[in-house]
């Protein structure tokens, strides 16, 4: 059975559906990292404890957006819902959709924006674990 992989998914914020710049949108689920340490017993005999980094449990959404007349206000929208702002991603493929939803999201960065005929800025969101 073949596999078809996510490539056109729809981003949604705040139930706006946005219009991103192709191929530029990155995610991590939020899956916290495990640490890994040896620990000696003497006389040879090491163990491994594995531990969760619970610092770093954190979900990332980020995409970039064309420089429009209307990004500097919904950016603004944005930078003040800390922690309320949902986005989801989905794209139907076949007879099913796909759909990554991320809850609790605070947009985190100062996005550089270059105005001119193809310009565009990155907006990097984070919070909950993807749902």
């Amino acid at each position: 059975m073949s596999k078809v992989a996510l490539s056109v998914p729809a981003v949604i914020i705040n139930n706006k559906t946005l219009a991103i710049v192709p191929g530029s949108l990155v995610y991590e689920d939020g899956l916290p990292e495990i640490n890994v340490r040896a620990l000696s017993s003497g006389g040879g005999k090491v163990e491994s404890v594995h531990t969760v980094n619970a610092e770093n449990a954190v979900s990332m959404v980020k995409f970039k957006l064309a420089l429009t007349n209307d990004l500097d206000e919904t950016a603004s929208k944005w930078k003040r819902q800390i922690g309320e702002n949902v986005i989801f991603f989905v794209e139907k493929i076949g007879q099913v959709s796909v759909k990554r939803v991320f809850e609790g999201m605070s947009f985190t960065n100062k996005p550089e924006k270059n105005p001119s005929a193809d310009g565009s800025a990155e907006f990097e969101f984070k919070g909950d674990q993807m749902k």
